[in-house]
């Protein structure tokens, strides 16, 4: 449950130095971002990438003020095949795994090759015109780990990554959910939580006379986040722990990340100790729990025991 009023309190009570910056790389508008909220609010700045012509134009007619798109295929600088589908939000520097089709039925229509373009790779670190940034949301279809080893600079800089992830394999050569979360423990981020996940129906003969939707059992995709480790709070500066309250807030719903980012501001002195508790104060009544509410679990746990 992403709360309005919860992280509008944070932007205000909050001393940013400036207002978190998000880099987009597959911009591609076919839904909302994660950041979409936020961004509403004009509680970031976004810098994206998206080398999808039509894509590219829509963003370009829609940007705000606080939006910055940029018409490139991110990846490790090489020279690549991007293969435009007909699905545009399919499309990607790699070609369809065959195996997919035969199991789960994915739409050969859908993954036609509309045109293919020659292009060139640029790396998030040879990029000049791209600040530091906290928040790297990434889907480009496969081709995530390229972008981190071309990132590693800003990489060392961000706070959050946002991929999507594969479980069962769509193209050819990608590195799936493992080759990800393998790059970027590497760099220093952890797992937080995986949602929006989608699943399939493994195809059989009786498919049609039961309830689909409850026996979907093959998991395809899904949004993982990754925050620099917690583990190691120590290494954060006071910036660091205010943009990542903003982000776990706005962002990915993570309010208990947020407090603890709070809790460890009010122990360096960097504000007021009555933080942590204002803020759960702008949560809505089902997200609280009061002092008669604790007293009532304790003494049914008494009962029960």
């Amino acid at each position: 449950m992403l709360m309005r009023a919860s992280t509008k309190f944070l932007l205000r009570s909050l001393a940013l130095p400036r207002l978190p910056r998000v880099v987009d790389v597959g911009a591609n508008p076919l839904s909302r971002p994660p950041y979409y909220k936020l961004m509403r609010m004009n509680g970031c700045d976004v810098y994206g990438f998206e080398p999808n012509r039509d894509a590219f134009a829509k963003l370009q007619e829609s940007k705000t003020d606080r939006e910055t798109y940029f018409p490139h295929a991110v990846g490790d600088g090489s020279e690549r095949d991007f293969y435009l589908y007909r699905s545009s939000g399919l499309s990607s520097t790699l070609k369809p795994y065959e195996g997919a089709f035969r199991y789960l039925g994915r739409s050969r229509k859908n993954m036609t090759v509309r045109e293919t373009l020659r292009v060139q790779t640029k790396r998030l670190d040879d990029m000049p015109e791209l600040p530091d940034f906290e928040l790297l949301k990434i889907d480009i279809q496969g081709g995530e780990v390229a972008v981190f080893e071309g990132g590693k600079r800003c990489l060392s800089n961000a706070l959050v990554v946002i991929p999507e992830v594969r479980f069962y394999q769509i193209y050819e050569d990608e590195p799936m959910f493992g080759g990800i979360d393998t790059a970027l423990r590497a760099a220093g981020f952890q797992l937080l939580k995986i949602y929006a996940t989608k699943t399939r129906i493994a195809p059989n003969s009786q498919q049609y006379s039961i309830n689909r939707p409850v026996l979907r059992s093959q998991m395809l995709d899904g949004d993982a986040v990754y925050i620099r480790d917690l583990g190691k709070v120590d290494l954060y500066t006071e910036d660091q722990l205010i943009y990542l309250a903003v982000l776990a807030s706005g962002v990915f719903d993570a309010h208990d990340v947020t407090l603890f980012c709070l809790d460890e501001l009010v122990a360096r002195g960097a504000v007021p100790a009555r933080l942590p508790e204002e803020y759960v104060n702008t949560f809505p009544p089902e997200m609280r729990e009061t002092p008669e509410m604790r007293k009532e679990k304790a003494r049914r746990a008494a009962e029960t025991g």
